[in-house]
């Protein structure tokens, strides 16, 4: 077979391998840039992050898995991202918070506030005990009672009356307890008081109630003149009304001179705390405005704290108006669960309209801001059985 190399015309016909042929001009044929011979130009190209032959195998591998399992599997991927920051940066904080504030809640102290010293509060009653004719279930006939507890009123005649309505009340078979602050801030709170007069409801003494109470105190120590049920009270003279500007109490004045005697006679006469007693399903309840210190006893709570307190310092044991510290009813139930369930108990309360209807297994509360625009709220607690009812409320501020 003849060959089909051609020789070219200009050369004589050689036997020489063709690689002696071969030239090396390329850079001269195509007038490359002189830095195109550095030497690294010709070194392996080794500036990529994965080696090709793993790209490819990942390619082959990611050809071979289907697109739904793929997108599955980059959705728990950013899954996986979003919980591991949301543990570092809140959850785990969150946690190790919790765990600290259980260990602080166990912890026992020698000394806890109120054992030891108790401050004394005149013209004040510290507990009542509730006619046990009127707690549901306690004997044979009154299986149909209900006892209706009531929320922060503040004045609010209106909105308690469709509250009554609302929960069906009934004079004969229903008994009305009201957790404090029934007067002060809105329209009408000697109307309130008559209502709860009439229907011969229980109560005990909220932070306003006391404030109204400490303020007539303080007139009749200087001789001012309180109305009578029939007077009007914008015709009497108070000549410490100039002076109560200065201390931020004359609206209280004014308020506590809106009161009949026979009115203020019946705030005095509600306890700090009442003790209704067993009700079937429930087990013991009280009721206080503010709150309860646990592991002190009902009749050695203080009366500032009973009225006031929202929160509680888990380090001392010391209660706080405010609520920078621990819920106090957060710790109340904590302790309730240790107890034997014989000696728990069950407290409905009020008082703190920024947690709003704050109901829990020991801890009732029912201050949902009714003055402020927002709801009167009643638990209704019959035998065996509870319901929380409220009302929509009009805003007085």
């Amino acid at each position: 077979m003849a060959s089909s190399y051609q020789s070219r015309p200009d050369q004589k016909a050689s036997t020489a391998p063709l690689i002696h042929f071969a030239s090396n001009n390329w850079n001269d044929a195509h007038d490359l840039d002189a830095s195109d011979e550095d030497e690294a130009f010709y070194t392996a190209d080794d500036d990529y992050l994965i080696h090709p032959k793993w790209q490819a195998m990942a390619i082959r591998t990611k050809n071979r898995i289907p697109r739904r399992i793929q997108r599955y599997f980059f959705i728990y991927i950013v899954l996986l991202i979003v919980s591991y920051v949301a543990w570092r940066v809140y959850l785990g904080p969150q946690w190790e918070h919790n765990r600290e504030e259980v260990r602080k809640m166990d912890a026992e102290l020698k000394e806890v506030y109120g054992q030891n010293v108790r401050h004394e509060f005149t013209d004040t009653i510290q507990l009542k005990t509730l006619d046990r004719e009127l707690v549901p279930g306690a004997h044979e006939g009154n299986e149909n009672r209900r006892l209706i507890f009531i929320g922060d009123v503040h004045g609010c005649r209106e909105e308690l009356e469709d509250l009554l309505k609302r929960v069906d009340f009934q004079e004969s078979d229903d008994h009305l307890i009201f957790t404090g602050d029934m007067i002060a801030k809105g329209p009408d709170s000697p109307g309130v008081i008559s209502l709860a007069q009439k229907y011969s409801a229980s109560c005990v003494r909220g932070n306003h109630e006391d404030r109204v109470i400490l303020s007539i105190t303080e007139m009749d120590a200087h001789h001012v003149p309180l109305p009578g049920p029939e007077e009007d009270p914008s015709k009497m003279n108070d000549f410490m009304d100039e002076e109560s500007f200065s201390h931020g109490d004359f609206k209280v004045r004014k308020l506590a001179k809106q009161l009949s005697k026979e009115q203020i006679q019946y705030l005095k006469e509600c306890p700090l705390i009442l003790k209704v007693g067993n009700v079937e399903g429930t087990g013991e309840m009280a009721t206080v405005h503010g709150g309860l210190i646990p592991g002190i006893p009902l009749e050695e709570q203080d009366p500032f704290q009973c009225m006031n307190m929202r929160s509680i310092d888990l380090d001392t044991h010391i209660p706080k108006e405010d609520h920078s510290a621990t819920p106090w009813e957060k710790f109340w139930n904590h302790r309730q669960k240790k107890l034997d369930p014989a000696e728990r108990l069950t407290v409905v309360y009020g008082h703190d309209s920024k947690r709003g209807k704050n109901i829990k297994k020991y801890s009732k509360g029912l201050d949902t801001g009714c003055v402020n625009g927002g709801k009167l709220t009643a638990l209704v607690v019959e035998s065996g059985k509870e319901s929380v009812i409220s009302v929509s409320c009009k805003n007085y501020k």
